[in-house]
């Protein structure tokens, strides 16, 4: 079993025997990164990469395609990633947004 999964194997026991909506802010964090870890999948891109494919992404989006079937690393990388959620979701609502005629 290589490193990458035994920390995903560590990280799912954790998260169960943790499991206590009273938890602290510091507990809650250290969760949400132990969920992460346990998430992690052998093939990911980094913020770099989904940045590089993010216009795409939001445009197939827009246009009512399924990107994520697609272009899934960057899906799971959103899924993951905060920061990049939010530039993906404020892309999409640019995209969104009506057009005033010119």
């Amino acid at each position: 079993m290589n490193l990458v999964r035994k920390l995903q194997d560590s990280a799912r026991k954790l998260i169960r025997r943790r499991a206590n909506p009273r938890m602290s802010a510091g507990m809650a964090s250290a969760d949400m990164m132990l969920r992460m870890v346990a998430q992690t999948r052998d093939v990911e891109i980094a913020c770099e990469e989904a940045h590089r494919l993010l216009d795409e992404f939001a445009d197939r989006v827009a246009r009512g395609e399924d990107a994520a079937a697609l272009l899934p690393l960057v899906q799971h990388h959103l899924e993951m990633c905060p920061d990049c959620r939010e530039e993906y979701e404020a892309l999409l609502r640019i995209l969104r947004a009506p057009r005033e005629p010119v």
